[in-house]
């Protein structure tokens, strides 16, 4: 028999605002900062010229430390966030969507590390500035604009969805996906752990990849941290359909979801 999951964690509605919302919360948040950035670079090559030292320099530092510190602090917010105890329910499918609001602090956090790169290079001047301090700053851009570039390709993946099918399971990672078939299971997740938590597949060769995806792979690895679930709800759910073939069939209904919330939740 599941264990249960707390009642506090329940989700009381399919319509609940914490499934749909994220996106356009992260969304809001990401174009609000992608414009400014630019602005704010901008204004500081065509008018910081003829300020004075200290004005240079709370223009120019003051602003990226302040950007960095807030959006460092809403990305460790997001991190506490539990997702909730509900799949979105369409398309035949119990779906657990991306965690945009994650995606998108994650990728202003890298964006505003690089703006304190950005600042103190326009403060000091590469020409004043030792060669290697130029080289590291430098380096420290382009590695937070490397990780701003990735998160936007994750975002626009929407990697870390996992669709529950009759049929099997739906993986979309950053680099590929993983359909793996119920049949080609042999042990589900565990509830808690360090590490994202894994399927062991029995048969790897039902399981079909995508991308960069391993092909053959023995596990197959859930991207919870990506995801907008509860990750004791979503290992609990693959486990009970597991155990329970049969109810595999009304997977996607709405009926479903309700019973599978009982059964899960008490």
């Amino acid at each position: 028999m599941l264990a249960p999951l707390p009642h506090t964690a329940t989700v009381t509605s399919l319509t609940a605002p914490a499934v749909g919302r994220p996106r356009r919360a992260g969304t809001a948040v990401l174009v609000a900062a992608v414009t400014l950035v630019p602005a704010w670079l901008t204004a500081g090559l065509l008018w910081s010229g003829g300020w004075s030292e200290s004005a240079r320099e709370d223009a120019l530092v003051v602003p990226p430390l302040l950007f960095a510190t807030v959006t460092f602090a809403y990305l460790t917010s997001c991190h506490r966030r539990r997702g909730p105890v509900a799949f979105e329910v369409r398309d035949g499918a119990f779906i657990a969507p991306p965690a945009d609001r994650l995606s998108a602090a994650a990728a202003v956090a890298a964006l505003a590390g690089s703006t304190v790169g950005a600042g103190t290079l326009l403060v000091d001047g590469p020409e004043t500035m030792p060669g290697s301090a130029v080289a590291g700053w430098c380096t420290v851009i382009a590695l937070m604009v490397a990780a701003f570039l990735r998160r936007l390709h994750m975002r626009a993946r929407s990697a870390g969805r996992i669709l529950l099918r009759p049929e099997g399971l739906l993986i979309t990672y950053a680099y590929g996906t993983r359909e793996v078939p119920w049949d080609a299971v042999s042990a589900g997740p565990p509830r808690t752990g360090l590490m994202a938590p894994k399927l062991r597949i029995g048969r790897p060769d039902l399981v079909r990849a995508t991308g960069l995806a391993r092909r053959g792979a023995v596990k197959a690895s859930l991207p919870t941290a990506e995801a907008w679930v509860l990750r004791e709800f979503l290992a609990d759910t693959i486990n009970h359909y597991l155990t329970d073939p049969a109810a595999r069939q009304h997977i996607g209904t709405a009926e479903e979801h309700e019973h599978l919330r009982r059964v899960l939740c008490g």
